[in-house]
């Protein structure tokens, strides 16, 4: 199973088609805020889709799904550094639901990422294949390379990845599949999970497999543009004595850009700056440039030693009705 705090995620149904159709996950957990629109999006997806998801609403998951309760935003301003709050409590939330569905292994990850198996192998196949004795496996990430910064559909359109750690504007420290079966194991975070006492669980590194991983995540983060524009406008809440400690540097300037934004927009309100109303830095093409500059092959640190294609069949993927 996969378990993800999601807010207004970018291409549901076929985030779901991938995962369920293709890659072969048994069940989704979602715990959902701050997506009003978000029932019309679950009831438009096909039924046998649907029954393969179990959503939680609001800022913290809840004992029932509330199906035709609106989604109420709890998030604080500056949503930063409560952010990995909820989605450990997400995650312990799944780790008993799966158990009770029986279900063998859990994975975190986000609504903007995908597993992706380079041998198009499915998840449980791979998982299964775990000795033994360890109860979770490492799982390393990588990120998606966009064509350009008018990209509209992230996962179909991307056809490569930045596979270079020490070149990645987010985290690089993977993310964690945990053996549910492990009564002890505690999320230690979203990346990884550890005992009552916070020791390791007995774990394998996919990373360092001989002939490559088998299963790794692709970060499709800030995209499209609009998702960019959207969340560093939020994030342009958090004090500034905080973003200096943010480890990202790439999520340090778009805060700055946008805090930057804000103080020259008249009013306070994101849609001046696609109107030009602020200082030049601010229009769309300006902010175009600056998030190219990181997430295309315009980034100029990238070279072609980073890259590695990504194939993935998303025409026969999106026909999956279930």
């Amino acid at each position: 199973a996969v378990v993800m705090l999601s807010r207004h995620p970018p291409d549901l149904k076929l985030w779901l088609q991938y995962h369920v159709g293709y890659m072969g996950i048994d069940h989704v957990f979602m715990q959902v805020e701050d997506t009003p629109k978000f029932n019309s999006t679950l009831h438009s997806l096909p039924p046998a889709l649907q029954q393969r998801v179990t959503i939680w609403r609001g800022s913290a998951p809840g004992s029932q799904v509330a199906a035709d309760s609106s989604l109420v935003d709890t998030r604080p301003a500056d949503d930063y550094e409560t952010l990995q709050k909820r989605q450990v409590r997400a995650m312990s939330k799944a780790k008993e639901a799966s158990a009770q569905m029986g279900i063998g292994w859990l994975v975190h990850i986000d609504d903007d990422e995908l597993l992706h198996a380079p041998f198009h192998r499915p998840v449980g196949e791979i998982l299964a294949a775990m000795p033994t004795g360890y109860d979770q496996a490492y799982i390393p990430n990588t990120e998606a390379v966009y064509p350009s910064a008018d990209i509209q559909s992230c996962f179909a359109e991307t056809t490569e990845l930045n596979a270079n750690m020490f070149k990645f504007n987010s985290y690089a420290n993977g993310k964690a599949a945990v053996r549910v079966s492990d009564y002890v194991a505690r999320p230690a975070g979203p990346h990884q999970w550890r005992d009552q006492e916070g020791r390791e669980l007995p774990s394998i590194h996919l990373d360092r497999e001989p002939f490559g991983p088998p299963l790794m995540v692709v970060h499709f983060e800030s995209c499209p543009f609009a998702r960019w524009e959207d969340k560093f406008w939020e994030l342009g809440n958090t004090a500034r004595s905080k973003v200096e400690q943010i480890p990202f540097r790439f999520y340090r300037e778009s805060i700055q850009r946008m805090q930057d934004c804000r103080a020259a927009s008249p009013s306070d309100v994101r849609g001046d700056l696609a109107n030009g109303a602020a200082a030049s830095e601010c229009n769309e093409q300006s902010l175009k440039e600056f998030w190219a500059s990181w997430k295309t092959e315009a980034n100029p640190t990238l070279t072609s030693k980073d890259l590695m294609p990504l194939r993935i069949p998303w025409q026969r993927i999106a026909s999956f009705v279930g």
